[in-house]
This record gives structure tokens, C-alpha cells and sequence, in this order.
């Protein structure tokens, strides 16, 4: 039945996805796969390595399914990056089904159904964030599907629908909140247009138990630990909530595509006065929530491009695209999303894209940091601590110092700071990425700058031209120090 009472008859053959859509999934797919390996792991990869080999149902700053895969990942073929990269090529393929059955939903016919997968495919920020295993590729997908099975429920009025999307939902908040965003805007879309036949229904209060019941080990660790997200949301807010508010809208522009922005207009425009648009009008209004949201929090940009890729796809569902539109997205995107350019073109990718700079340089480390210990006395070699300012480079040292000789790393930077935490007082500590003036030299008698972070490649990043440290003679105890160098960010 639909939302008017009308029986709506399907085929199989309705059903199932059209053979072009499999072909862009499997495309998508296999290009990721292919670049899987270039350039090198990113900083938060080495950071989700490390957080897999000390899995719990949360961490100050994500909940566990990230660190999860990268655990599996390890564990099926240890330091292999294509492995580590398999699953998020696997979920980028499913975002883009996502888009066409989306496209179905609003009505759109075979042929839009699969200019609508080739229009998410070719999004930068859907190919960037395929490249890696981030909270955020399986986050885009979690917020895909609860759009679609979104537009299904104000389609049918199926209310069965709601512990489906509750499912989901609950998958999502073990790996990111942010999809709390989406049913705040969602929930306040449908209070608007009155769908009051979608919220009169004990299917509703059932979908919000199975929300609750899958995701409740994370919440009750959030709760047995002072809820520490929300201290890391104000942390990111500090930090860069003015740039990100600054960018809000320009980024929802170009990540989505310039090219792609008549079809955005298109799909306000069918959305808030077609006919057969009004039934999908929640939708329409939940894209402004969600952008106050995000907008108030003072978020990252990204977190509400699936609801702008949405209203564009509905746009895409009523008057379809022009394919050259589409070859032109993707010919833009492609170079900046994926590592298909030589290492030397990464400066000028970097520009839009910073990823592929946070990806090289890490072995150079490894191989820096080795040398500033070979440089000790015997007998401080054998105690010596690797302490780093952020995860990023922590994780290096942890991923390739083994090979090198060198001891696990510490860092105070987040759930780090609680992987392990230093205990010999009389140790030396090389030092990574702390400044010679900042908070660690206070805690020493003595900290001396020995080197200097060199990727080899000019290549800049977070982690080019920071100093590396000698420091002796801890002031107090480790216990006493590390909670004053411990943070978030």
C-alpha cells in the first residue's frame, strides 16, 4: 500500500537492482581496490590499527566497529594496507546501490536509478572516503540506507518499516553518533508535513527499542565513562568549529559536485511543488535541519552531505541528469579523491583533498626516530619511552617500529592515552611532534631537539618539520605528568 491507500504492485524484475547499477557497484569496487595500496596508510588508519589491538566497546572519541575491522583486518593479514581497505570498498559499493534504490523510491525509472548510482559513485567525497577505513565511509552508507528505507516508509506507509531502520540505526551508533543528526531532521521533516499515520503505530516504539538494544553496550560504556563523546564534539567545535561553519556551504557544493548543483535545485524544486513530490517532502525540510545542526555544533561539513546528495538524487529521480554531467563530475573527482596522480602531484591535490599528504612519510619516520635511538648511550637504549603528541605518528612508530627494533609507542592524544601509559621514571624519552617551548619540556630537567620530522618527499603535512626530543630527568611522577599532557582533539 502507499501513503494513499493505493496497493502498489512490483515485479521481481522491479525489485532488482538494473544491471548498470551492478556494474558501476562493481566498478567502484574495484578501483578503489586497485588504488587501495598507493601512497601509504593514513594517520588515522595507524591510529584504528592500534585501537583494534585494544578493543572495547568504546573510545573517548568513536565507538568500537572501526578499530573492530581493523582488527580483523590485522589479524587476517597483518600489516597488509589492500586488505585493511577491503571493507570500505565493499561499503562504497554499497552507498552507491544505496542511491539508486533511493532513486527507485521517488519513482525514478531504470535508467535514472542508474544515473543516480553513477551520480553518488562519482561524488569526491564518496571516492575519498572509499580509499580509507574511516568511521565516515561506513557512516555515509549507515545514513544511505536509513534515507532510503526513509523514502519507502513515506511511500507505502508501511510502518514494519521502523524496526528496519531502527536495526540500522542501531548498527550506525557503534560506529559514529552523527546519525542522531539525521533522525533529529528527519523527525522534525515529518512533524511538519503531519505524516501523523507514520507515528501513530506501535512499530515506531519497537524500532527505538531495537536502536537502544543494539546499540546499548556502547552507550553504557559512554555513560560509565562521563559520556566523553560530547566533551570530544566540543573539543572539534573549539578547535575548528569557525572554519567549519564558514564552510559549511561551500563544501556541501563541492563535494557533492559543482555540476551537480541544477540537479540540487531540481530536487528542491520537485520536492516542494510536484504532486507526486509531496509525500518525500520530510525529506526536503530534514536537509535544512540538519544543516542548522551542524551549522549550531559548529561540525565538520561532511556530516550532512548525505541529506544534500539526497534532495540532488530526487532531482536526479524527476528529471534525470545529462550523462556528460556525470563523465565531468567524475573527471574532476577522480584525482583529487584517489591516489591515481605520482607522489609528487600531492602538494597540489592536498589543496582539496589533505588525505593523500597525511598518507606518506611514515616508514621515514620510523626509520628517523630508530636512528635518534641508535644516537643514545647503551644503557638508555634500553629504557628509552617513544612518546608522541598525536596518534598519528604513535601509530606509526607502532606499526613499523617492530621491524626496526624499536618499543611500543606512547601518546596522551585521546583513547591513546589510555592504550598504555609510561611508568619508568628514570627512563629517557624520545619525544615526537612536542615543541621545545610547549607543555613537555616543563616535566624534564633537561629536553634538547636532536632532529627533525623529514618525509623526504617536500611533502607537507601534519607531521613535516615538527621536532623530535631527548628528554631526561622527569619532575614528578608519570602518573601526575600524564594527566596534564593527556588530551583530545
Amino acid at each position: 500500500m502507499d501513503s494513499t491507500g493505493k496497493r502498489v504492485r512490483s515485479t521481481t524484475a522491479d525489485r532488482a537492482l538494473p544491471p548498470g547499477v551492478l556494474i558501476v557497484m562493481a566498478l567502484t569496487a574495484s578501483l578503489l581496490l586497485l588504488v587501495a595500496a598507493r601512497y601509504g596508510w593514513h594517520r588515522d588508519e595507524l591510529y584504528f590499527l592500534e585501537a583494534g589491538r585494544h578493543l572495547a566497546w568504546g573510545y573517548v572519541d568513536q565507538p568500537p566497529f572501526t578499530p573492530l575491522l581493523a582488527r580483523l583486518a590485522d589479524t587476517i593479514a597483518p600489516g597488509n594496507l589492500l586488505v585493511l581497505r577491503i571493507a570500505p570498498a565493499l561499503a562504497t559499493a554499497g552507498t552507491v546501490a544505496t542511491g539508486s534504490l533511493f532513486v527507485r523510491e521517488l519513482g525514478g525509472d531504470r535508467r535514472r536509478q542508474v544515473l543516480g548510482a553513477v551520480a553518488v559513485a562519482a561524488g569526491a567525497f564518496t571516492l575519498g572516503i572509499g580509499h580509507l577505513l574511516s568511521t565516515a565511509t561506513f557512516d555515509l552508507l549507515a545514513w544511505s540506507v536509513v534515507l532510503w528505507l526513509t523514502a519507502r516508509l513515506l511511500r507505502t506507509g508501511d510502518c514494519r518499516l521502523w524496526p528496519v531502520i531502527g536495526a540500522v540505526a542501531g548498527l550506525a551508533l557503534l560506529n559514529k553518533n552523527l546519525i542522531v543528526v539525521l533522525f533529529i531532521a528527519l523527525a522534525v521533516g515529518v512533524l511538519l508535513e503531519r505524516r501523523w499515520d507514520l507515528l501513530r503505530t506501535w512499530w515506531l516504539p519497537v524500532g527505538i527499542a531495537l536502536t537502544l538494544a543494539i546499540a546499548a553496550p556502547h552507550l553504557l560504556w559512554q555513560a560509565a565513562n562521563g559520556w566523553p563523546q560530547f566533551a570530544m564534539a566540543q573539543a572539534l567545535a573549539e578547535r575548528i568549529g569557525t572554519e567549519n561553519r564558514a564552510l559549511l556551504l561551500p563544501m556541501q557544493v563541492l563535494l557533492l559536485g559543482p555540476l551537480l548543483v541544477p540537479a540540487l535545485v531540481r530536487g528542491v524544486r520537485w520536492l516542494a511543488t510536484a504532486a507526486d513530490g509531496r509525500i518525500f517532502r520530510p525529506l526536503l525540510w530534514a536537509w535544512p535541519v540538519g544543516l542548522v545542526l551542524v551549522l549550531v555544533t559548529g561540525g565538520r561539513p561532511y556530516y550532512v552531505l548525505p541529506l544534500t546528495v539526497a534532495v540532488a538524487l530526487a532531482g536526479i529521480a524527476a528529471t534525470g541528469v545529462r550523462r556528460i554531467t556525470l563523465a565531468l563530475t567524475a573527471a574532476v573527482a577522480l584525482p583529487i579523491a584517489l591516489p591515481l596522480l605520482p607522489v609528487a602531484a600531492i602538494p597540489v591535490v592536498a589543496r582539496a583533498n589533505a588525505s593523500g599528504a597525511e598518507s606518506v612519510g611514515w616508514p621515514e619516520l620510523a626509520d628517523q626516530v630508530t636512528a635518534v635511538v641508535r644516537e643514545l648511550p647503551a644503557d638508555e637504549r634500553e629504557r628509552v619511552i617513544l612518546l608522541s603528541a598525536s596518534y598519528g605518528e604513535a601509530g606509526a612508530i607502532d606499526r613499523f617500529g617492530p621491524d626496526r627494533g624499536l618499543p611500543p609507542a606512547y601518546s596522551p592524544h585521546n583513547a591513546y592515552a589510555d592504550f598504555r601509559r609510561p611508568t619508568d621514571p628514570d627512563a629517557t624519552v624520545v619525544a615526537i611532534r612536542f615543541a621545545r617551548d610547549g607543555r613537555l619540556p616543563q616535566h624534564f630537567a633537561e629536553c634538547s631537539q636532536v632532529a627533525t620530522i623529514d618525509n623526504r618527499l617536500g611533502i607537507d603535512n601534519e607531521a613535516q618539520g615538527q621536532p623530535i626530543l631527548v628528554c631526561r630527568g622527569l619532575r614528578g611522577t608519570w602518573p601526575e605528568v600524564w594527566e596534564q599532557l593527556r588530551h583530545i582533539s
